[in-house]
This record gives C-alpha cells, structure tokens and sequence, in this order.
C-alpha cells in the first residue's frame, strides 16, 4: 500500500516535468518555466500542509479530513487511525480505573498512596472510615501530619515494606488498626492498615481466661492432689484401690503441671513481663548443673549428654526465663526421643554477633508437616506418646515466648538424624568474661 501511495507522488512529479519541458518549448524560457511550474508544485504542497494543520488544530473530526490522493492521503488517513486507537486505549484504561477504583472502595482495609515524602496521592473510602483521611479533601497534605503516631513516624521514616505496626485510630481509640506499607513503584508506596480490634478483644478475653482459670484451679487441684497423697500412704486403703489412687495422683500431678506452664506462659504473654529485671546469667554454669540434674532423673539409663560450650560467655537477661528455655528444650529432647539417643548441648557466639543455644539430637526426627506448629499451645506430634511421657504441650510455646521477650528467635530443623532446636538471642546481650 505505501508503494502505491508514493507510485502516486512520483506519476505527479513525472507529470510537472512535462509540463515544464512543454511550456519550456512552446516560449524558449526553459529556466522561467522550469521556477514557475516548481513554485506552484511547492504552494500546492504548502496548501496541503495547511489543510493538514488546520484539521489537527481542530481536533481532527472526520467530517472535515482533508481531501487529497497520494501520500498526503495515507498521512491524514494514520494520523486519523492513531486518534482513534488512542481514543479506544483511553476508554479502557478509564474502565479498567473505575473498576480498580470499585474494588478498592469495596476493600474493608484502608489504603493510601503516598509519594517518597509521605504527600497523599490517592485513599480509598475505607481511609475515612478508619483515618479519617477524607477523599480529594486531604489529598496533598502530609500522612504523618493527619495522623500523629511515633510508630507510624519511624516506619514512614525508615521505609521498611517488610514490617508492621499496631496504632489506634485517631477517629476511635477502641479500635486498634495494624499497618504496614506496601513497595509499588520507585518513591511510590501504598499504607495498607486493618482494623484488627477484634481480633485484639478476642486474644486478650483468651489470655485471660487462661489466667484466671489457671489461678481458680491452682488451689483446689492442688487440696486434691494432697488428699490423693495421704490415700496412697494409707495403710488401710484396699490394695485393689491403690493402682486407681496412684493413676489418679499421677493425673492431678500433670495437671499442675500443665496449670504451672500455663500460668508461666500467661506472665510471659504479659507485657509487664517484659519490663523484666535482666542480671548478668552464667550460662556455662547453668547448663552443667542442668545436665547433672537431668542425667540424673529423665535421661538416666537411657539417653547421653554432652556439652559443647564457651566457658567465657554470659547473658545479659532474665534468669528465671532463661532458666525456662534450658529445661524446656533439653526435657523436650529427652521426653520425645527414644532409649539410646544422643543429645548435644551447645553455647556459642556466632559470627554474626548473635549468641544461641543449640539442642541437638539423634532421634528419628519429626516430619516437616509438624514443623511449624511446635511451638502453637498443645500442639503434639504423637499425642498419645507424649501424654504417656508427661509432658504439658506447652513447653516449647513458653520458649517462643521468652525468646520474643528477649529480642530473639527459635530456630527448627529436623531430619532422620539430627533435630536441633536453636535459640539465638543477639548480639547485644552477649557478655564476655
């Protein structure tokens, strides 16, 4: 096609040579005619360039397209398909906005882009709900001057997409909202924030029923248990009762223990506890008097220990805690490892600063499906074998717990062979001596 438009221009072109030559001959002017027949060639073009200019200053409708042949024909007839397929790009991008636009106002969650100077762009309906950022009204002011909150002044300030925040709403302080921002494009970022009050009430109404009732049956559990003991020692009692007391002492036994830990985890869950007061531990010293104490009544006959650990490495923390770490990972390792195996106690300082005690054995492993709910309240791999062995289900949440309380985290990794359970505090609570 554009062959043919140009085929166009050339048969014009051939066609004033002609009439140059012709008119040439017929006066003898050959130079004369050969400027004058040109300059009306270069004011038809200038016509056609006008008429060009005239309908794109127009707003180029259809009704008015210039009417010409050849090259100028296919130039008009592009510059008229272009509009129209930007007229058509237009329109969808218009309803693809809307629709963006529907799903964002119908989002319960509210969101504000925000440039790299914390300047709103955009807020959807939920923003004025839970903000009260008002749409197009607030639009241009500074996030951080509508909502006064340290914690949402050091997020915006370091620009960490990977961390959340809780804060309270500056419409209602009864509804806690958690926020997080949202990377979208160079200087460009969404503030996502939820209300999660209810979820707060419901966690709060737990932890306290736990607290509470861990406390009422503390007492009389305890009564029970001691009349149990008493109906164990009677030599009156008849023997074929004693094996239904002494199941029934070992019961009540357990379930002090579980209320013990449960009460434990309720303090350590407790944010006064994390006031705590940290002293200088010698870790070295508790983990040898601590291996004596279990080689001694769970592990003997039927696991060993050994210790690998920097003699010159203390904690700055909270020792009755830490004290709950220990025992909890090397009780866990004995109860739910079979006669026979190994298990290696570590306390070292890593490369990286961070100081961590490592519990290691040989046993079969656990399967990686159980992995990530160790440390959820009573959660149990093998729930008959480990009700069979003692334990409470809550030991390894008390873990979780302490090593949040302490700036740190709890590492796990099974295999046939090797399960080690690794807590690692950092590097600012290492002491040397």
């Amino acid at each position: 096609m554009s062959y043919d438009y140009w085929q166009v221009e050339i048969r014009r072109l051939i066609a004033m040579l002609v009439l140059s030559l012709i008119i040439a001959y017929a006066t003898g002017y050959w130079l004369l005619s050969f400027l004058v027949v040109s300059l009306g060639y270069i004011a038809w073009m200038l016509f056609k360039l006008r008429q060009l200019q005239t309908w794109l200053a127009t707003g180029q409708p259809p009704e008015a397209m210039p009417d010409s042949d050849g090259a100028w024909e296919q130039i008009t007839y592009l510059i008229h398909r272009s509009k129209q397929k930007s007229k058509s790009r237009k329109k969808k991008q218009r309803e693809t906005l809307d629709r963006l636009n529907n799903v964002m106002a119908a989002l319960p969650d509210a969101t504000v882009l925000i440039n790299q100077d914390f300047i709103i762009q955009w807020s959807n309906p939920a923003a004025a709900r839970l903000l009260g950022i008002q749409i197009e009204l607030d639009w241009g002011n500074r996030l951080d001057n509508l909502i006064r909150s340290p914690e949402l002044h050091a997020l915006l300030a370091a620009g960490e997409t990977d961390k959340k925040i809780r804060l309270l709403s500056p419409l209602d302080e009864q509804i806690i909202l958690q926020a997080h921002l949202v990377a979208v494009q160079k200087n460009l970022f969404l503030f996502n924030v939820r209300d999660i009050s209810q979820g707060v009430h419901l966690q709060q109404t737990r932890k306290a029923f736990f607290a509470n009732a861990s406390h009422e049956l503390r007492t009389p559990l305890t009564v029970l248990a001691g009349y149990l003991e008493l109906f164990e020692d009677e030599t009156a009692l008849p023997e074929h009762l004693l094996p239904a007391v002494q199941q029934a002492r070992a019961q009540a036994e357990r379930m002090q223990r579980i209320i013990s830990d449960m009460l434990s985890l309720s303090k350590l869950e407790n944010d006064e506890q994390r006031r705590m007061i940290e002293t200088e531990i010698n870790v070295p010293e508790l983990l040898h008097e601590i291996a004596l104490s279990l080689g001694d009544t769970l592990a003997a006959d039927s696991h060993t220990l050994s210790l690998n650990f920097d003699p010159n490495l203390y904690l700055l923390g909270h020792e009755p805690d830490l004290l709950s770490v220990l025992t909890n990972l090397t009780d866990n390792a004995i109860r739910h490892t079979p006669p026979g195996t190994h298990i290696q106690l570590d306390w070292q300082q890593r490369a990286n600063g961070q100081v961590c005690l490592s519990v290691e054995d040989n046993g079969p492993g656990i399967p990686a499906q159980h992995i990530s709910h160790l440390t959820e309240r009573f959660y149990r791999v093998d729930k008959g074998r480990a009700r069979d062995k003692g334990g409470t289900g809550l030991g390894l949440a008390i873990v979780k717990h302490v090593m949040l309380n302490h700036g740190g985290n709890l590492d796990i990794t099974s295999k046939a062979g090797c399960t080690r359970f690794t807590a690692c505090f950092p590097s600012t609570r290492a002491l040397r001596k």
